[in-house]
């Protein structure tokens, strides 16, 4: 695969992260050597599950390994957002794996030793919290010279955020994670709220993207039915934004995006507790994405996964 670049995906499935991880499989670019696997949109088990069974479901034969199931300081969740993405993460549709299971490796575990086998070749693309990352560093800090850099998705730069008035809901899941690969000096692009809510699905939309009555196009419109309803209640709009599908975009093709340069941190006490802030300079060596075409995206998901799947 020449010209491709090498990608390990750290996800918590998810709706979005199913969306992202069908577009990513449709990407000829992106050659994706793993998944890795958090807590977040639900627990670790359900979160893996859904890795597997969307592995199957879309013909990735990529291994997935399991991620942590708490934060990075050893902290548990307290709940997970069911009202968004259903019990078990996918919208509590019947969910069954029929061979494809868990490597043995444990996600840091598989950070460390892919990153010393592709020393600086892997992108990580990460769609949830920051916790496997912040892991492997805490394991083993020469990580941060061998991954060539980290496009995630999190934290909101110019706008408020999505849990509280200043968090986004990736980084306010683990803080002090986020905190640690700021500060890593690992090359990082932050694909936040800023631009992930400019960009709008529609329930049309993703039945366009398979054959009707595809049993991938069921699976679709019926995760994504309950993703949109929630919007719907929520803010009383048609369309849904884009949130994880934003960060494969950008690594897809970051000609779609505006970004500025300068360094990220992460507020850790107090009222604004998970809050990203940027401070722009030219000689940071983290990216804040601050404008995208939305057009252009969504028009380049439809192509790619339409070219893959019909």
């Amino acid at each position: 695969m020449s010209g491709s670049r090498k990608v390990v995906l750290d996800t918590d499935p998810g709706i979005d992260d199913a969306m992202a991880l069908l577009y990513l499989h449709a990407c000829g670019n992106l050659e994706l050597l793993g998944i890795t696997t958090i807590l977040g949109n639900a627990s670790i088990e359900n979160c893996t599950n859904n890795a597997l069974f969307l592995c199957e479901q879309f013909g990735i034969t990529a291994p997935v390994y399991r991620g942590a199931d708490r934060g990075v300081t050893g902290e548990q969740p307290k709940d997970y957002p069911d009202f968004v993405h259903g019990i078990n993460g996918l919208a509590d549709i019947q969910v069954t794996v029929a061979g494809k299971s868990a490597e043995d490796q444990d996600a840091c575990t598989y950070l460390l030793e892919s990153s010393n086998a592709n020393p600086g070749e892997i992108t990580i693309i990460a769609v949830g919290r920051l916790t496997n990352i912040a892991m492997a560093l805490n394991k083993d800090p020469t990580f941060a010279n061998r991954v060539k850099e980290i496009i995630f998705m999190g934290g909101a730069a110019t706008c408020e955020g999505n849990v509280t008035a200043w968090a986004e809901a990736n980084i306010i899941g683990d803080p002090e994670a986020a905190s640690i690969v700021f500060n890593s000096n690992i090359p990082l692009v932050m694909v936040g709220l800023d631009v992930t809510l400019q960009t709008r699905m529609s329930q049309p939309f993703v039945n366009s993207l398979m054959p009707d009555l595809s049993p991938l196009q069921s699976l679709l419109r019926s995760i994504n039915s309950v993703y949109a309803s929630f919007y719907k209640t929520s803010q009383n709009r048609d369309e849904f934004p884009v949130h994880d599908s934003s960060a494969i975009a950008y690594a897809h093709n970051s000609d779609m995006f505006g970004t500025e340069h300068g360094r990220l941190s992460c507020i850790l006490d107090g009222e604004q507790r998970g809050r990203t802030v940027f401070v722009p300079s030219r000689s940071g060596n983290h990216q804040v994405c601050l404008s995208i075409d939305s057009t252009a995206m969504l028009n380049d998901y439809l192509n790619n996964v339409t070219s893959a799947y019909r």
